[in-house]
This record gives structure tokens, C-alpha cells and sequence, in this order.
């Protein structure tokens, strides 16, 4: 990972430790006077951080009907359903399963189609790559470059270069690839806006905006999760903040401190700094409080189901499984 640094308004020195996945530690005793004395070396508190297993998964991403994991090996494996409906009548096989062999460092499923980011920094996709149902328009290829991070949005898909700055690609009727310039530590693609976390710790977001999904609170934050119509971050205090569609409840986030958020349609989910994963919002099955113990380290929401990577590179899988989603491979 990287140290991080910034100076506060206050006249205090910010530190934090940023892993390779995005994730930002804050330990507690991160401030530093800048009248500390010449060549005096200054110590935060303890920062924790857990090894990546040496077997099993070390990243998940979900969305509709299927999700997708990257092995500790690189390789991604992705399971659940493979079939969208055009017009209510025809049914195309997506292809957005079928991942190329690997390593990858990132992994995001988009409902039709799969990004993923390289070892050497390049993005490739596989699935439908047609981002509109009526036009049939084509998906236009990932641009070249080394990035850093990945995510599929409704109709399009934007990637984080490693230099920070965000570039998108695929349907823009609403302004969701117009990213504005900057360096960005994070960036989240919804149904057709998009959201990308400074820096600085400020959350952007730009695109569709009819349920207020960007129009995002005052704030520094450590992540964001976008969706079809509502977004949730966490604080840097590790509390959480959603805005945007409500029609389901998805955006009453609960209380407390948290590690990891992931939104979906109509449901989001969060792990707590316990490890323990936390949901709200439509529950029509009853599924959102049916969790296994034990601890987990990151969350991925799909349609009806959701998955939990488990801190030793185990994933469990709940909800709806009328495609084979909540069958999660063995480590």
C-alpha cells in the first residue's frame, strides 16, 4: 500500500495508510503539529492490516444475478446466472461468466458484462457489450493505460489510472463519463451516474440525478458504493452515509462504525469494523438478516442475493438462488 498525507486546515499533518484494494486505515493518533521539531520522527498508533490468504479469494464483486472473486492466485471464477431479456422476449446468453485466464488485481460485474484490471494495469472485459437495449450500440473497448481499480455501471465504465485520474467509456445521455479532472483514490459507476472519492477525502458524483443519488453530503470519506438510484460512503469517523432513491429503504443506513459498503438495487450491505455485515433496505425473502458468524472483509450486493468474502478467504453467498448465484465456489 501507500502512506497518505495532508495538511489540515487546522495547520495539523494528516496520516493515513491506503492498502492496495483502496482501503483507507485511519488509526486514531494520525495528527501531527507542523511545528514539530527539525528531524524528529513522529508515530501514529498501531495500524492493523491483514494479510491477503494464501489460498482462497481475496476480492468479490456482485450485481444481478451472478458475482465474480479473485483468487489469491489472480485467477477470477465467477458463478450464477448468464442470461438477460431483451424486450421481455429474447433471451441472449451475456458471456459475462466466462473471465479470461488471469492474474487480475481488480474485478467489478456489471449485470450483462465483467471488467477486470490486470496485473500489468490494463483493463479487459468480457459479456454483452452492448450498452443500449433499443439502439444496439457496442460497448466501445476499454481505453489503454495502467489503472489501478475498475467499475461497471449500467450502460457504462469507468477506470482508475494509477496516476488518480478517472476516464469512462460507454453511454453518457446523462453526463455519467464526463469525470471531472483531478486525482481520485476511488470511483464507483452507477445505473448511469458515477462517483469518484478525492484525495482529499471529498466525494464527487456526476450523471442521472433524478432521485438525488449526487447530490452528495458534506464530508471527508474513505469509500463509496453507487447503484441504480442510491449511494452509501463511510466517513472518515467509519460511520456511514447514503443519499438518493429511498423508495425501499436502501438508503437508511444503520449505526456504528464501518470497514466496507456495497449498494444494490434496492438493498445495500456493510461490513462492520467487527467484521460482522450488516444490511438494509428490500427484503422481500427475508434474506438480508440471515448471516453466518464469524468475520468478514468485504460485501458485494447483486439483485437478490448478496456474497461475503470471510476474512479467511472463504465467501458465502445468501438470497435468492434460482441461477446457481449463491453457490460460491470452494477456496
Amino acid at each position: 500500500g501507500r502512506i497518505n498525507a495532508r495538511l489540515r486546515d487546522d495547520g495539523r499533518i494528516e496520516f493515513a495508510f491506503t492498502t492496495t484494494d483502496g482501503e483507507r486505515i485511519l488509526p486514531p493518533s494520525r495528527y501531527f503539529p507542523t511545528a514539530a521539531r527539525v528531524n524528529r520522527w513522529l508515530r501514529s498508533t498501531e495500524i492493523t492490516i491483514s494479510a491477503a490468504p494464501a489460498t482462497g479469494f481475496v476480492a468479490i464483486s456482485a450485481d444481478d444475478d451472478y458475482a465474480c472473486a479473485i483468487r489469491a492466485s489472480g485467477e477470477i471464477e465467477c458463478w450464477g446466472g448468464d442470461i438477460i431479456t431483451y424486450d421481455h422476449v429474447h433471451k441472449v446468453a451475456t458471456g459475462a461468466l466466462d473471465a479470461p485466464p488471469g492474474p487480475f488485481r481488480d474485478v467489478s460485474a456489471g449485470g450483462s458484462r465483467t471488467c477486470g484490471v490486470r496485473d500489468t494495469g490494463a483493463i479487459e472485459c468480457w459479456g454483452d457489450d452492448h450498452y443500449d437495449e433499443l439502439e444496439w450500440d457496442a460497448l466501445p473497448a476499454p481505453p489503454a493505460g495502467s489503472f489501478s481499480a475498475v467499475s461497471v455501471g449500467g450502460r457504462h465504465v469507468c477506470g482508475l489510472r494509477e496516476n488518480g485520474e478517472i476516464t469512462c467509456w460507454g453511454g453518457n445521455y446523462a453526463g455519467q463519463l464526463d469525470a471531472p479532472a483531478g486525482r481520485f483514490t476511488a470511483v464507483s459507476a452507477g445505473g448511469s451516474y458515477t462517483c469518484g472519492l478525492r484525495v482529499s477525502g471529498v466525494i464527487e458524483c456526476w450523471g442521472w440525478n433524478i432521485f438525488g443519488q449526487t447530490d452528495v453530503p458534506e464530508g471527508s470519506f474513505t469509500a463509496v458504493s453507487a447503484s441504480y438510484s442510491t449511494t452509501c460512503a463511510i466517513r472518515t469517523s467509519g460511520e456511514l452515509a447514503c443519499w438518493g432513491g429511498q423508495s425501499d429503504s436502501q438508503a437508511a443506513a444503520p449505526t456504528g462504525r464501518f470497514s466496507a459498503v456495497s449498494t444494490g438495487f434496492g438493498d445495500s450491505c456493510g461490513v462492520r469494523e467487527s467484521g460482522e455485515i450488516a444490511c438494509w433496505g428490500w427484503d422481500s425473502d427475508g434474506w438480508l438478516g440471515r448471516f453466518s458468524v464469524g468475520r468478514f472483509s468485504a460485501v458485494g450486493v447483486g439483485l437478490n442475493h448478496l456474497c461475503g468474502l470471510r476474512e479467511n478467504g472463504e465467501i458465502e453467498c445468501w438470497g435468492n438462488n434460482e441461477y446457481g448465484q449463491t453457490d460460491a465456489p470452494a477456496p
